[in-house]
């Protein structure tokens, strides 16, 4: 009789309870766009000019060096990951530098995501300011870009993935309105190779690892990612080289359409170069790149927040991803009316993201990889 009665207590339970549903991954498709869609942002319009300040025409060769160590950095995190693939940046800290120490480090990575974060949204609003909207203050715009970022992100990863995917169309035609400019272009002006040296081109690799930073997203979602670690690590190689061939085209177009000279004094060589023409449907192809352009920022700046959120989870072990969505946004936008358009405090800004950004994107990596085996090891014996 008892028996019975179990068997129909077991019938009763739903099939929801009894074999809950495992939770969704990121197909490698997803993982890809969603590594571009980080790295590719509010830089790739000034790029162009802050090579050739450092290093001249040679600023495309700056480039790919940079791509190159960046490659070993991306390398470096992959290993890391491989050793706790079902944990994430966060998680990996406190196996590795114990509970407490990897919790204030998470804490730090944070704070380096949400100035990040800021610093997207004050170079955004500087940009729409001078093209677009010169009499739209800079809370509007701000508030505008992190409503929709933050709404976007409280939907889940798995949300922000497929809407990353479905806008990666767009970056094609960013490079079908690049190439409609290139008509004009002169190879003379690339040559002479190495003419500044090779210390200058050396100085030029110092602005071109910036444009890469976004990598650091394939630590945090690493274990949200279908498939075997070497699919996933072919997956980040693929990444990194679209935008490292993304970027240099969009360098190599700026040099062969300006002279050197010329490039000195233009901050942002990509829209004059398209305001140069027209198609019969569009008057002012600068402004329909910045339109697109916009998403691309969007897109990197919602990374961001959610980086920052789930670190703040995993940091205070707090359920509730909507409350630290909103309390990222909320100083993200504070720091952000603080901020203004003054170029001073922005470029000291700027100054202090990109030390920190040295710090927790490429010295930090390797600081964690040989303790991430330490960790294994320790793992296994436990085990």
């Amino acid at each position: 009789m008892s028996t019975k009665k179990k068997n129909k207590q077991e019938q009763t339970i739903p099939q929801s309870q009894a074999n809950p549903k495992p939770e969704q991954k990121l197909s490698q498709r997803q993982f890809f766009f969603m590594i571009i869609q980080t790295q590719i942002g509010v830089g790739v319009l000034s790029i162009p000019h802050e090579l050739h300040n450092a290093s001249k025409q040679d600023g495309w060769i700056s480039l790919i060096i940079a791509a190159i160590l960046i490659q070993i950095v991306v390398f470096v995190i992959w290993l890391t990951a491989r050793n706790h693939p079902e944990d994430n940046l966060f998680q990996i800290n406190e196996l590795i530098f114990s509970k407490w120490i990897g919790k204030g480090l998470s804490f730090l990575y944070v704070l380096y995501f949400l100035a990040v974060g800021t610093l997207i949204i004050l170079l955004y609003g500087r940009m729409i300011s001078v093209w677009v909207l010169p009499n739209t203050p800079l809370w509007v715009l701000s508030l505008l870009m992190i409503l929709i970022c933050g709404y976007l992100v409280a939907g889940g990863l798995l949300v922000v993935a497929r809407l990353y995917t479905m806008l990666s169309f767009l970056l094609i035609i960013l490079i079908a309105l690049v190439i409609y400019s290139m008509k004009e272009m002169n190879l003379m002006y690339i040559l002479p190779v190495f003419e500044e040296g090779v210390g200058r081109v050396l100085k030029g690799v110092d602005k071109a690892v910036l444009s890469f930073f976004g990598f650091i997203v394939s630590l945090v979602i690493f274990p949200k990612v279908e498939g075997t670690p070497k699919q996933r690590l072919k997956t980040m190689v693929k990444a990194h080289w679209f935008v490292t061939g993304f970027y240099l085209f969009t360098v190599f177009a700026s040099f062969t359409f300006f002279s050197s000279m010329e490039l000195t004094t233009i901050p942002e060589p990509l829209l004059y170069m398209l305001k140069s023409f027209e198609l019969p449907i569009i008057a002012r192809i600068d402004l329909f790149f910045i339109s697109i352009w916009i998403i691309s920022v969007a897109t990197s700046f919602a990374t961001y927040i959610y980086m920052g959120s789930l670190g703040l989870k995993h940091t205070f072990m707090k359920k509730g991803n909507v409350r630290h969505i909103v309390s990222i946004s909320i100083v993200i936008f504070v720091i952000t009316l603080f901020m203004g358009f003054d170029i001073t405090k922005v470029e000291t800004f700027n100054k202090w993201v990109v030390y920190a950004g040295y710090f927790f994107s490429l010295m930090l990596p390797f600081i964690m990889l040989p303790f991430s085996y330490l960790a294994k090891k320790r793992k296994k014996g436990k085990g």
